[in-house]
């Protein structure tokens, strides 16, 4: 089922439905599918064809929603760009992915015309705002669109979206993804979540990520629900809209909860309605998890995907939801942890999570040779470090890059994070292996503490010697008042590593 079809589903079952509300304006599903054929109809004026690709530069607002679901309508590929991107990132994506427009904003505007003259197949830049006739205006192609559906054929395995991966090391590399494997996470989603109609959904995350457009809104437009949209996070205006609201269902990354736990009198809210938090997209220390128990009243479930794959493992809506873990698969897929070799290892043995199933890419953008080590007998590397236990229950180490070899002994960055952050002085940490003449690498801690808590480095080590096998310990601890993070909380370790000081 192609994603487009998906929705047109929901719009024909709930036409006169809110789906959308943001801000002041408020658009149902009908008009939500009628306004996607218009700007389908609009691009396909301007020349933009199936398999064009189309970049979307823009906050979170009605017009970019419009635009993903005029460009699934339309057969051409979206490429969603982070709002913080600067020329070089632009320039990047916009020459990689060859894309033939541009939808964006004044604001941005100014950073597109700084690169344009170095994208020759970038023909049109669409504006939201703004009044320039040397660009097209946004929202008169779509008033000067029909409003029927194109009569095309959109398969499932056609692309869809090129999601740009961080770039952590070297350039991004855009992982496309198909109507299919966007369509099928979708609806693993709506089995696992118990996703229903009659939920009311607070969105605040970022729609140029996977977890805020593949997870929050694809989900949202299929299962049909009224979904409260925001610009950007703000920690009490999320809890003064639950109780306000009754909303029963929110996503956030772990960067957002600990803001909400920042909030003073955070029990004066009510809560009450709320069916659902999920939490994805950096990974839920044990820690974080119980102190959001204690205070919402809800554990908090955990769930991981991949900008390659859309969602892979989720725990359960009804049953244990394990902290430190990301859960079963979720349906339709499939997981094996594998040694060097790619053979299988037995349960709770660390190895290389590959994966398989409906919801996986089938390989990046302009990146023949790359993805020829991508896979392996069908399956994708994830360069991911795992183990699943007796229950099925998979549980991710930290990227194989990651892994810090002491001694020729592999040390997993992750189990020592989990012990620091269970100190309660402590807010956050994360673990890096910095250069050693005698034993190839050494542990480092870079610790962000909780306000007026004291720690000296040697406390922290003394605590790992005392929960950890000695070698596991750190070796330097550096105190930061914040961790460098990307824009969805995923921590920037790279980073890190180039701040020790030899």
């Amino acid at each position: 089922m192609t994603i487009s079809s998906l929705f047109r589903q929901t719009a024909e079952k709930f036409p006169d439905k809110i789906a959308i509300e943001f801000e002041e304006q408020k658009v149902t599903f009908k008009e939500l599918d009628l306004i996607g054929n218009k700007a389908a109809n609009g691009l396909n004026k301007l020349g933009i064809l199936s398999g064009d690709r189309v970049a979307i530069f823009l906050p979170n607002c009605l017009e970019l929603v419009y635009s993903l679901v005029g460009n699934f309508k339309n057969g051409s590929i979206v490429v969603p760009m982070n709002i913080s991107f600067k020329e070089q990132e632009a320039g990047y994506i916009l020459w990689d992915s060859g894309a033939k427009a541009i939808i964006t904003d004044m604001e941005r505007l100014p950073i597109i015309l700084s690169v344009k003259n170095k994208l020759p197949s970038l023909k049109n830049v669409i504006l939201i705002d703004g009044n320039d006739k040397n660009f097209t205006d946004f929202n008169d192609l779509v008033k000067g669109a029909q409003d029927n559906a194109r009569d095309m054929r959109i398969n499932d395995n056609d692309n869809a979206i090129i999601f740009y991966t961080s770039g952590t090391t070297g350039k991004p590399k855009g992982a496309v993804l198909t109507n299919l494997n966007v369509a099928s996470g979708a609806k693993a989603l709506l089995q696992a979540w118990k996703w229903k109609d009659e939920d009311i959904f607070l969105l605040s995350l970022p729609l140029y990520h996977i977890h805020g457009i593949g997870v929050a809104l694809c989900g949202a437009l299929a299962a049909g629900n009224f979904t409260i949209l925001r610009k950007k996070f703000s920690a009490e205006d999320i809890l003064e809209t639950i109780q306000k609201r009754k909303v029963t269902l929110f996503m956030g990354v772990p960067t957002m909860y600990f803001k909400l736990l920042e909030i003073p009198n955070l029990e004066k809210y009510s809560l009450s309605s709320m069916r659902l938090f999920v939490s994805g997209s950096a990974p839920l220390s044990k820690d974080l998890f119980y102190k959001l128990k204690k205070a919402l009243g809800h554990e908090v479930l955990e769930r991981a995907g991949m900008s390659e794959t859309m969602m892979n493992f989720s725990n359960p809506y009804n049953g244990e939801r394990v902290p430190g873990s990301v859960g079963p698969c979720l349906p339709g897929v499939k997981v094996r942890i594998a040694d060097k070799n790619y053979n299988e290892v037995p349960a709770n043995t660390e190895g290389e999570i590959l994966l398989k199933g409906p919801n996986v890419f089938h390989g990046y953008w302009n990146k023949p040779e790359y993805n020829k080590t991508a896979f392996k007998d069908g399956w994708f590397v994830t360069g991911d470090v795992g183990k699943i236990d007796e229950k099925g229950y998979v549980y991710i180490i930290g990227r194989s890059k990651d892994v810090i070899i002491s001694g020729g002994i592999n040390i997993y960055p992750r189990e020592i994070e989990d012990v620091i952050e269970s100190m309660p002085q402590v807010k956050e940490c994360a673990v890096v292996g910095t250069p050693d003449r005698e034993f190839g690498e050494s542990v480092k801690a870079y610790v962000v503490l909780n306000k007026n808590s004291k720690l000296k480095d040697s406390d922290i080590i003394a605590f790992c010697k005392e929960k950890l096998a000695s070698f596991k310990k750190p070796k330097f601890v550096e105190f930061l008042n914040e961790l460098p993070k990307n824009t969805m909380g995923k921590i920037l370790k790279d980073e890190l590593r180039k701040m020790h000081k030899k």
